[in-house]
């Protein structure tokens, strides 16, 4: 987990010390702590928190924690969660209700097409419940949040993090063809590019 999110930060999806990560654990989540250098993690550094009640063991999780904790108890086959700030991601969720997918990782990683939730106060419950109905209602693996970020999920943390990208990508592609006329995959061909990503099962 350290190397993944250390892996974030050096490629830019984690910047400073905005965004969080997390991963499902027996019982609970791991998290990154709040307010610290992610290149700077140790392993002793995550924190462990009960899913059920949603306390901490020891030590200050992410300010996000209501974020992760709602995804997890409304998506129980998601196994890690990525939230970052990555530029192209909060452009988008700015001008879009919805970003259009155009390409088959962005399909077979997200979906259809990546929805936008409403903005709501960062670190809020109802933030939580919004990001958690936005990515349930639409069966998406990632969503952005707007005037704030990015979320996406995975059956792991390397999956997760590879939707990261496709969100950051998608969005780019957006903001670059939307006054154009982009060329998009009909909606049987992106169903059966999702199919085969699931079956895929990246690790």
């Amino acid at each position: 987990m350290r190397a993944m999110v250390r892996r974030g930060a050096r490629e830019g999806l984690l910047r400073g010390t905005f965004g969080n990560v997390s991963v499902r654990v027996e019982g609970g989540l791991l998290i990154t702590p709040t307010a610290t250098d992610y290149l700077k993690l140790t392993a002793g550094d995550f924190v462990a928190v009960d899913l059920e009640s949603g306390r901490a063991s020891a030590g200050r999780p992410s300010s996000e924690l209501p974020l992760h904790l709602a995804i997890y108890r409304a998506l129980p086959s998601v196994q890690a969660i990525w939230h970052d700030h990555s530029p192209f991601a909060v452009a988008a969720g700015l001008v879009a209700d919805q970003v259009p997918i155009f390409t088959g990782e962005g399909h077979g990683l997200i979906g259809r097409s990546l929805p936008v939730a409403p903005y709501l106060p960062s670190g809020s419950v109802a933030l939580a419940d919004a990001a958690a109905r936005a990515l349930a209602e639409a069966g998406a693996g990632a969503c952005l949040l707007r005037n704030h970020g990015a979320v996406a999920v995975g059956p792991s943390l390397f999956a997760a993090y590879s939707c990261a990208i496709a969100v950051e990508e998608a969005a780019m592609h957006y903001l670059l063809t939307r006054d154009l006329h982009p060329a998009k995959l009909d909606d049987a061909e992106a169903d059966a590019i999702r199919a085969a990503f699931a079956a895929y099962r990246m690790r």
